[in-house]
This record gives structure tokens, C-alpha cells and sequence, in this order.
């Protein structure tokens, strides 16, 4: 779909990040923009920065993990701006740790934003645009959610995984209605995720939570992805990767899977057991 004059986006997560960029790509093509948040004073500073450079923005603070708070942001969006063009869910969190001792309500945590956050934007949405016919969803995954890159980031690749899963599902679904869906799956982005990023299990953290060299060599700043994703919605694209290494990259590992998990097991430093206590 086109984005111009008259488009309106919703997006959650938008007032830092990659959330931002992509606020502000869409402003500048055109759209309307909601930005949707749980941090109200870079929701304002975001909002401030949009309107004064000539764009329509409004800003509703939204909890992703909140039914109610959903909810409101759709009913909101719609009596503010009249109709949704574009739904970003882009609100995620960030959870490392060995996974035996990862807490379960850290489990519940990273779930209720990473997948569920993502189920109640579209739920709340949907309606509205398969009403209308048009439309588009863009659902934040990760490189995480195309291959489990570290024994370290198991919570966190997990709800990556549901969320590019459920983002296909969701292509199946609403393409033939004339909805499109979009997953971003970028690789290592420089953002302030690590602000609310939980890190369970292991007081010695001496070896843990580290990246492999692939995904380190090339960081790239926030504000580039938002024209990627921009011109993504625009030319109906599913997958979006804002590595064009990755591409070739998972092509290759998914042409003989069992030989390359073997391969990155056996170049892989083994992993700390997490010290335990004794009594």
C-alpha cells in the first residue's frame, strides 16, 4: 500500500528505537501518526518533534501486556484520526539467562509482551481492517525468530519465534482480504531495549551473553530501519531483514539444518553452568 497524505499509522514501542524511526518515516511520507508508548515523556518529546516538523501526531501512553489498555488505543486512535491504515506492533523486551533458571513469571513476562503484545494489536485491529479492506500489519520480530543464534538468549528467541510465526499465520489469513502483513526481523540494532532487558539465573556472568560474530559485525543504527520498513509496506513484502547478509546466510543453514546446528554447536564455546548454592 502507498503511503501518503491522508495514510494513519499506529505504532507501539514508537517513541524510541526502532519504533521511532519507523514513526517518523511514515510522518514523512504522509501519515498520520499515533505513537503509542508506555514512557509518556518520550511520548511527548516524540509527538513535540513530529508535529513541529509539520506532520499530524497524537501520543496515547499503551501497555502492551493490558487488554483494556489495547483496547483504548484502537478505540482512541479511531475517534482521533477516523480510520487505521497501518499497525506496527513494535513494543518488545528483552530476557537472558540459562533456561532452567529463568523464574517462570520472567517466562510470563517476556511472552505477555514479545507474542501476546502482538495478539492484542492485531485482535483489536483486525476488525477494523478487514471491515475496510485494506490495510497493513507490521509485527516486530528478530533474526532471533528466524534461527536460535545463542544458548544465552533462549526466553528471548522463543518469543521471537512465536512472533514470526504468528506473523505468517497472519499473512495467510488476511492477505486474500486485501490486509497485508509484514515481520521485521532485524539483526543487531543499536536501541535502548537493554533499558528494561532482564538477565536471570546466574550471578557469574562472566562468559554468558554474548553474541556470535556474524551479528556483531555489521550494527546499524535505528533510524536507518525505519525507511526499510516503510518502503516494505509500500511494495506489500513479508519478510524484512535489515541484513541483506542474513538472507544468504539463513538459505544456506536452512538448505542442510541438522549439519549447520552441528556446526555452530561444535564452534561454539560450551556453555557456564550457572553456579549453584550449597548448603
Amino acid at each position: 500500500m502507498r503511503i501518503v497524505e491522508g495514510t494513519v499509522a499506529v505504532v507501539t514501542g514508537g517513541a524510541s528505537g526502532i519504533g521511532r524511526s519507523c514513526a517518523v518515516e511514515f510522518a514523512r511520507r504522509g501519515a498520520a501518526v499515533v505513537i503509542a508508548d508506555i514512557n509518556e515523556e518520550r511520548i511527548e518529546e516524540t509527538v513535540a518533534a513530529l508535529t513541529e516538523g509539520g506532520s499530524r501526531a497524537i501520543g496515547i501512553r499503551c501497555d502492551v501486556t493490558s487488554d483494556a489498555d489495547v483496547a483504548r488505543l484502537r478505540d482512541e486512535s479511531l475517534a482521533a484520526m477516523g480510520r487505521v491504515d497501518i499497525v506496527m506492533n513494535n513494543a518488545g523486551v528483552a530476557l537472558l539467562g540459562p533456561p532452567e533458571s529463568v523464574p517462570l513469571d520472567d517466562w510470563r513476562w517476556i511472552i505477555d509482551v514479545n507474542i501476546l503484545g502482538l495478539v492484542r494489536g492485531a485482535a483489536a485491529f483486525i476488525p477494523h481492517l478487514l471491515e475496510r479492506g485494506s490495510g497493513h500489519i507490521v509485527n516486530t520480530a528478530s533474526i532471533a525468530g528466524l534461527y536460535a543464534y545463542s544458548w544465552d538468549s533462549i526466553p528471548y528467541i522463543t518469543s521471537k519465534f512465536g512472533a514470526y510465526g504468528l506473523s505468517e499465520g497472519l499473512f495467510a489469513y488476511l492477505k486474500p482480504h486485501g490486509v497485508g502483513v509484514s515481520v521485521l526481523c532485524p539483526g543487531l540494532v543499536t536501541t535502548n531495549l537493554g533499558e528494561t532487558a532482564r538477565i536471570a539465573g546466574t550471578e557469574d556472568r562472566d562468559g554468558w551473553f554474548s553474541l556470535p560474530e556474524r551479528l556483531l559485525a555489521n550494527p546499524i543504527s535505528a533510524e536507518s530501519v525505519g525507511p526499510m520498513v516503510a518502503d516494505a509496506v509500500e511494495a506489500d513484502q513479508f519478510l524484512i531483514l535489515t541484513h541483506p547478509e542474513d538472507a544468504i546466510f539463513l538459505a544456506e543453514r536452512r538448505a542442510d539444518l541438522e549439519s549447520s546446528l552441528l556446526a555452530e554447536v561444535g564452534g561454539a564455546p560450551i556453555p557456564p553452568l550457572p553456579k549453584r548454592q550449597t548448603t
